[in-house]
């Protein structure tokens, strides 16, 4: 793939080995500015011979940290912490052409800050398996992990990495989430993804070195998720490559268009109306879970039924008219088959599944219409603007 292999080749040394150290570390940087990418370009980091403390994880800073998510109304950079100084550390010398703050948009700036020169790593743990660590942009829409999840995709192939050795570090504060399955499955070889709390638990505040570490492209870096310009990953090697990536994770390849195994009627056209309904509760009091999370429930109970933005109040009769649609005859022989699907009430393989088996995608702008991304080739959707969301250009 073109994007992957011009990533692949922008490979530079941010961090030198340091000469005479114990275990000399080492920090290379794939640095890249892509079309209409603001900043000084998107970057992901590989170290090697690396240690990282998790003491920031071990206090009470996580508990403060969610008590100013909840203050602020649930604004995400308060579910990243901004660690201490040595939470990061390597045997090496800084480039100070290349290690510059602007190389480390967004709240990767905060693994920037954390890093600290030693010359000696003082390593209490070592872990063998390629790591890599991610800071999800949220955790409960869709569109926005989707950002996560195409650049995990992407930091696989850059750095060459196979999924079967891999090990994921989920360092934000959030929860595990009702899309937890491509973490688990998905991105899934022989060790499981570990949250914040997790790692807490594992690690403690020790010593922790890794033979190899990499911080993650930052989420609004993704190719495919813009807002104000049209993508122009649309149906690329990219996205089929991680549309069916997804797809073969979850088992779900016997449930597409193009397994041999199906009969397919050529006829039969599904529409699906993505319903946006106002009526289940807040996603973080859904997933809250104080014995195997940082979000206390408790702080929480204030939250009630969540109110969405962009409904069709009228939704009923738009589905009437969709229906409409099964009793006309089609000069083709189309037959149409209409179904009226609100997805939060489905698991996420279920989810999914609709998708494969969707020929027309009818909804207003909101996250949920990411899932166009896993319909069949030669798919359509129909995406209804309201309230003032003509401008947005996400799903082009």
């Amino acid at each position: 793939n073109g994007l992957v292999d011009r990533w692949r080749k922008t490979r530079k040394t941010y961090c030198a080995p340091r000469a005479g150290a114990s275990v000399a570390s080492k920090i290379d940087c794939f640095l890249i500015k892509q079309t209409h990418h603001h900043g000084a370009g998107d970057n992901l980091c590989l170290g090697e011979n690396v240690r990282v403390n998790f003491a920031d994880l071990a206090d009470d800073t996580p508990k403060r940290y969610f008590k100013r998510y909840v203050d602020s109304r649930h604004q995400q950079q308060h579910s990243k912490i901004a660690y201490r100084k040595g939470t990061l550390a390597g045997s090496c010398d800084t480039q100070p052409a290349l290690w510059r703050k602007e190389h480390f948009p967004g709240w990767n700036v905060n693994w920037f800050n954390a890093f600290q020169p030693t010359d000696d790593l003082k390593c209490e743990i070592w872990e063998d398996a390629p790591t890599l660590i991610i800071e999800r942009d949220t955790f409960a829409n869709f569109f926005h992990n989707s950002e996560d999840f195409v650049n995990t995709f992407l930091a696989l192939a850059i750095l060459e990495w196979n999924v079967r050795d891999l090990q994921i570090f989920l360092t934000d504060l959030y929860p595990k989430g009702p899309f937890w399955d491509i973490w688990d499955r998905v991105f899934r070889g022989a060790r499981a993804p570990l949250t914040a709390w997790d790692l807490r638990q594992k690690y403690g505040d020790k010593n922790v070195c890794f033979k190899r570490a990499a911080v993650a492209i930052l989420g609004a870096a993704a190719p495919i998720t813009v807002a104000s310009f049209n993508t122009q990953c649309a149906a690329s090697s990219v996205v089929r490559a991680y549309s069916d990536y997804v797809i073969r994770g979850l088992g779900l390849a016997p449930k597409t268009r193009y397994d041999g195994r199906r009969s397919l009627d050529p006829t039969r056209v599904v529409v699906t109306f993505l319903a946006r309904r106002s009526q289940g509760a807040w996603p973080e009091l859904r997933f809250c879970d104080a014995e195997r999370s940082f979000f206390d429930c408790k702080m929480l109970e204030h939250l009630g039924i969540r109110k969405l933005n962009r409904s069709v109040r009228n939704d009923k009769d738009v589905v009437a008219a969709l229906r409409a649609l099964e009793k006309r005859d089609f000069a083709n022989g189309a037959r149409v088959v209409v179904q009226d699907v609100d997805y939060s009430e489905l698991s996420f393989e279920d989810q999914i599944s609709i998708n494969l088996d969707t020929d027309v995608m009818v909804g207003p702008h909101g996250a949920g219409l990411m899932h166009n991304i896993f319909m069949p080739d030669r798919a359509a959707l129909v995406e209804l603007f309201i309230d003032g969301s003509a401008a947005n250009r996400h799903f082009h």
